[in-house]
């Protein structure tokens, strides 16, 4: 036996010999409690309820047999236990029902049905099948069943009810097998539609067993308030709904309304993995109930129209096949909470400075920006042009719309993981989840998700007031748009580092705020930089003669000199200008600082040699010039020398290089080249020798993928 092990022993009995101890100076009565793991969720919902004024304990003050008989009032309750082992059992019955529904692979079969499904292209499809029922011990009504549609549940210590045939069939319709093959007669592959199968059936148990965990906790506390003993019998948990309750689900008016809005197989199969409430949702409105209450909530229909129809077609203009994508890729846009989400999104970027032409165009990122909640998007908004930041409203738009901003919108606006059975997301792994410690059912009874969502949201925001704080005092920097829009990833940077790297700028290379204001608006990613690799990039400048004077001006210029790599990077251009005879490097690289990012291989060595075929006074003229290794070698360097060798029959070796390179095109044609058609001529030429590199470029790139 380990330390560790007799030390927790030794807590352990030393605890319980106070407990006892406490427990014999008590006027309390006697409540026998059973232990459990002080972790488990359900200890900590007993807990809360025990433990709130609710005024259910006991009194201290001891009653007589005549006190109790003249006022029955007066009578004590049963006290809550800490630990609450009927609701444990309880739990366990449930979760075993569903273990042995879900690893079972024979079924029963309940009745002998033919799936009729008419397709567009093969008209009606008949296929007879027999499906099987669910356990009736293990289910119940739905969450959104309306209360006045079920009837009365015999109490919990009552007689065992047993569920009508005609309320098991209405459940029967979601047995994985029954979906699998509705969805192979739309032409889903097997594979697909066994997974979805599986991902509708699932969501239905969890959905139901939530409504049952549910009741049950109700009705246990109205047993303690009331002071009845809890039983152990749970038969009487069966519960039955309405044949009018019952009517409102139907798998199959849902898969046709899809189908009747142009949607697939491929299309609904994706639909229903990554929101599977949509099979339980009402298809249609009913025409003779249309004042019932229950009628009022949106249907399928009815989202369809409003996000399919009106959202993705009208407002965004998108051709059908992308509306589909989207569709395939956004969970909820069906649901009537997130049409309407959706909707307020798309208003308020259009608000924001963004059209919808511009929303649509990024058909990749459209549904992770339709899936985002409106309200945390505002507040993000609300945040950027707060006096913090001071960004324009009408430029939050296109920064939010980039695909850069995403990170900034996961940390502040976090999309909500669409919940099937166990968890499983629409990334179907197809294990059993009853065997986990805690099932996503109990965190999500427990609110834990939404806990962990709001902290992870309160710590992006605390991150990006930091950033910004130290940006603002450190290095003066008032206009934070390009940060956001080149780098949004700055402002999640460990501010520590923030701090270290802008101090280290301004105290050890001598940068002033104004400088390392421009620096850092001009590449913010120096601000995930390590300030040792800064430190010793600086060091090895300084190494190759570099005037330190030089140093602020050559980062506020080039500040991606600061992410380079020494040894892959910069020594092998610093070994390549020594060998062309380059012997004052540090002033070369002062006057040229992008060339220490340069390849030696791609960029320097072509250059240098078509530079020797046409200048008699090549290092003369690279080192009078360096700039010439900063032009494009195809489509500046040799278009221009051809152009005056070709059609101006000039001797290219007379001609400095300087001259050549450094004026636009229209200069080169009328000071150089000496045209009178104010350039027009040589724009011909670069146009038809474009075209006939661009072509000779895919030519070499398609030779270059053949086996």
């Amino acid at each position: 036996m380990t330390t560790e092990t007799i030390l927790i022993l030794a807590l352990f009995a030393l605890r319980m010999n106070g407990s006892a101890m406490a427990f014999r100076g008590s006027t309390f009565p006697f409540v026998s409690r059973e232990s459990s793991p002080s972790s488990s969720p359900l200890r900590v919902a007993s807990s809360a309820w025990a433990t709130s004024d609710d005024r259910l304990a006991s009194s201290t003050k001891t009653f007589t047999g005549n006190d109790l008989a003249s006022d029955p009032s007066r009578r004590p309750k049963a006290k809550a236990p800490l630990v609450d082992s009927t609701l444990l059992r309880f739990l366990s019955e449930q979760k075993n029902k569903r273990s042995d529904l879900l690893e079972d692979e024979t079924y029963k079969p309940y009745a002998s049905e033919a799936i009729t499904i008419e397709t567009p292209s093969s008209g009606k499809r008949d296929l007879e099948v027999d499906y099987p029922t669910f356990a009736s011990q293990a289910l119940s009504s739905i969450e959104d069943t309306p209360q006045s549609a079920i009837t009365d549940i015999s109490p919990i210590n009552g007689q065992s009810s047993v569920k009508s045939n005609e309320n098991q069939s209405w459940l029967s319709q979601y047995n994985a097998q029954r979906v699998t093959l509705k969805l192979q007669a739309l032409g889903v592959e097997s594979e697909a539609a066994n997974k979805v199968g599986k991902i509708v059936q699932d969501y239905v148990l969890a959905r139901i067993t939530r409504r049952r965990i549910r009741k049950f906790l109700q009705e246990r506390d109205a047993m303690w308030e009331s002071g009845v003993a809890v039983s152990d019998d749970r038969s009487g948990m069966n519960d039955n709904i309405s044949s009018a309750a019952a009517s409102k689900f139907d798998i199959d008016a849902v898969i046709s309304v899809m189908t009747e809005y142009g949607l697939t197989g491929t299309d609904i199969a994706a639909i229903l993995s990554h929101t599977p409430s949509l099979a339980m949702m009402t298809a249609r409105k009913n025409s003779d109930n249309e004042n019932m209450t229950e009628q009022k909530s949106f249907t399928l229909e009815d989202t369809l129209e409003k996000a399919f129809v009106g959202l993705l077609g009208d407002t965004l203009k998108l051709r059908r096949y992308d509306a589909r994508k989207v569709l395939r890729a956004c969970p909820g846009l069906l649901t009537s909470k997130g049409s309407a989400s959706a909707e307020q999104v798309v208003k308020l970027m259009v608000s924001l400075g963004s059209s919808t032409s511009s929303i649509a165009r990024d058909k990749s990122s459209l549904p992770t920006l339709l899936s985002r909640s409106p309200a945390l998007i505002f507040r993000l908004v609300a945040f950027l042009s707060s006096a913090q930041l001071k960004v324009p409203l009408d430029a939050i738009g296109p920064i939010l719309r980039q695909k850069q901003s995403a990170e900034m919108l996961n940390a502040v606006a976090p999309l909500r993981s669409p919940i099937t059975l166990e968890g499983q997301d629409e990334k179907y792994t197809g294990n059993n989840p009853t065997h986990s410690e805690t099932t996503p059912d109990v965190l999500s009874y427990l609110k834990v998700d939404d806990t962990m969502r709001q902290q992870k949201i309160e710590e992006g925001y605390r991150s990006m007031e930091a950033v910004a704080d130290v940006l603002r005092r450190n290095a003066g920097i008032r206009d934070f748009r390009k940060i956001l829009s080149s780098y949004p990833h700055a402002f999640f940077v460990n501010v520590t580092n923030v701090v270290s790297v802008t101090n280290y700028l301004r105290e050890e290379v001598g940068m002033t705020k104004d400088d390392l204001a421009k620096t850092i608006q001009t590449y913010p990613t120096l601000l995930d930089q390590d300030v040792a690799k800064i430190s010793a990039i600086i060091d090895f400048l300084i190494s190759i003669e570099v005037n330190e004077d030089e140093l602020p001006s050559i980062l506020r210029s080039f500040p991606a000199t600061l992410t380079l790599d020494i040894d892959k990077n910069m020594i092998p251009v610093v070994e390549f200008l020594r060998g062309i005879g380059v012997r004052n490097i540090g002033r070369f690289v002062t006057r040229l600082p992008p060339v220490l990012g340069y390849s030696v291989e791609d960029d320097l060595i072509p250059k240098w040699e078509f530079l020797k075929e046409v200048s008699q006074f090549d290092y003369f003229e690279v080192t009078r010039f360096p700039a010439y290794f900063s032009y494009p070698l195809e489509r500046v360097i040799k278009m221009r020398y051809d152009y005056l060798r070709e059609c101006k029959q000039i001797p290219i070796q007379l001609v400095r290089v300087d001259d050549v390179l450094r004026f636009g095109d229209r200069d080169f044609a009328t000071e150089i080249a000496l045209d009178d058609d104010n350039g027009a001529t040589f724009a011909k030429f670069v146009e038809e020798r474009s075209g006939s590199l661009k072509s000779s470029m895919r030519n070499r790139r398609k030779r270059n993928k053949r086996p």
